[in-house]
């Protein structure tokens, strides 16, 4: 029997009690600050969060609830302390203090840096309240020129620069020498004479520049010729507005292979000084957004003849119900060697149009219905296997994807599908997903 004492000399039990193991379940679940502050705690913890750190901690994300309650001196401790794993820094939403703090730092593995500021309308920031900051209040919160040119020399390797929300106007970006990846979002005050340098200095493989700005305030790009290293460029329509002569002088960069235009107020300008360039490059198009003119938009199309991949997202019109037949049949007439449709999520009138591709694009290999809900029935099935039956020159299989249409799965087991799908494939899982905002085009062309 066990007496009162006895009881109390038993030990209490103890979280270090647990084996290595258990220990490593705790960890996992803290945030990259809470595993540095217990690292502290105990040399066990210490070195199982070193452990996990040399395994999976490559790209750190620094957040405002990150920092609750962390001082300057844990803060700069705590970036020492992952400086040697840190292959991304991505900062969203901090104060600028906290990059500033990293002066005397210097991360040579950090190849990709990543600052997302709020932004705000131009000329001013507001604080929590919507209240506007003075002119020095604004300066002191603001990621600036200085703290580009400090960014050189904290990350003498950086690769990667995504710049969201900031006052800079350029004035050192030619000195990361290092970079092949620039993207300028929201970033109101650049300077078109600081991009001839950049273009001239950097040896650039991905331009990204969306300024939330008008077309008078906007960067001009006219320099951007100047860097043949080029292989994907996202701009918006307003930067076509400086020179009638950009598009082609981009279209025919040596290896430019993406194209991506921010369209909101000139799509038909756009489309038509492209797709009458009749450059045999290129080989994709890719539309998401709502068009008030169908007829005109398709128009445009039929002058690109060397399309092989042809996509549109959400695509709807205002005094349309959606795209007529007459629109994909007059295209995939003209659209011989396309093997790629992609119609997802758009309002079509019926089967006819989809079916048009079938029978007059020979090299056809994929129809993409992903979402359609209108105009698209079973019927499309049957109609496209009899299509099929009949192409005695046909070598290839045509996929088509059907996720989340009203074209029940259970086809799959219909005998009259299992017994003649010789040539026709349905995947009711694929799903190419779209992550760009409406009104956007994108080109992309062939090596």
């Amino acid at each position: 029997m066990v007496t009162s004492k006895e009881l109390c000399q038993v030990a209490k039990p103890h979280i270090m009690d647990l084996n290595d193991d258990c220990l490593g379940m705790i960890v996992r679940r803290l945030d990259v600050m809470q595993q540095y502050q217990i690292s502290k705690l105990h040399t066990r913890f210490k070195q199982i969060v070193k452990s996990q750190w040399r395994c999976k901690l490559n790209h750190i994300a620094i957040y405002p609830e990150l920092l609750e309650s962390v001082d300057e001196t844990t803060f700069i401790g705590f970036i020492q302390e992952v400086g040697p794993h840190m292959q991304s820094l991505i900062m969203r939403h901090c104060d600028i203090k906290y990059l500033r703090l990293l002066n005397d730092l210097t991360f040579n593995r950090t190849e990709t840096f990543i600052w997302m500021g709020e932004g705000g309308a131009r000329g001013y920031v507001l604080d929590i309240g919507g209240e506007e900051l003075s002119e020095s209040g604004d300066r002191e919160h603001q990621f600036l020129d200085e703290d580009l040119n400090l960014l050189t020399r904290i990350f003498p390797k950086l690769k990667v620069l995504k710049l969201r929300g900031c006052q800079i106007t350029g004035k050192y970006l030619a000195q990361l020498s290092s970079l092949k990846h620039l993207s300028l979002d929201d970033c109101q005050c650049l300077e078109s004479d600081n991009f001839q340098e950049v273009f001239q200095e950097l040896k650039l493989r991905k331009f990204d520049i969306m300024e939330d700005c008008d077309e008078i305030n906007c960067c001009d790009l006219i320099e951007l010729k100047k860097c043949p290293t080029l292989e994907h460029i996202k701009i918006a329509d307003y930067h076509l507005c400086f020179d009638t002569d950009i598009i082609n002088d981009i279209l025919r960069m040596p290896n430019l292979k993406k194209l991506s235009i921010y369209s909101k107020n000139f799509v038909f300008d756009v489309l038509e000084r492209i797709s009458r360039t009749n450059l045999k490059q290129i080989e994709a198009f890719k539309f998401n957004g709502v068009l008030h003119n169908f007829e005109r938009f398709f128009r445009e199309l039929n002058h690109m003849r060397f399309l092989k991949k042809l996509s549109f997202y959400e695509c709807r019109g205002y005094d349309i119900e959606g795209i007529r037949d007459h629109m994909l049949l007059q295209i995939s007439k003209q659209f011989a060697d396309l093997e790629e449709i992609h119609l997802c999520s758009c309002d079509l009138e019926s089967d006819r149009g989809v079916l048009s591709f079938v029978q007059n694009c020979r090299k056809l290999k994929l129809i993409n219905l992903t979402h359609c809900r209108k105009g698209i029935s079973e019927s499309v099935i049957w109609r496209c296997m009899e299509m099929i039956k009949k192409q005695k020159w046909r070598t290839h299989t045509l996929e088509m994807w059907l996720k989340d249409t009203f074209i029940d799965k259970s086809i799959l087991e219909d005998p009259r599908y299992m017994y003649n799908n010789r040539f026709l494939k349905l995947d009711f899982k694929q799903y190419l997903q779209d992550s760009n905002p409406p009104g956007v085009l994108k080109f992309t062309f062939s090596t």
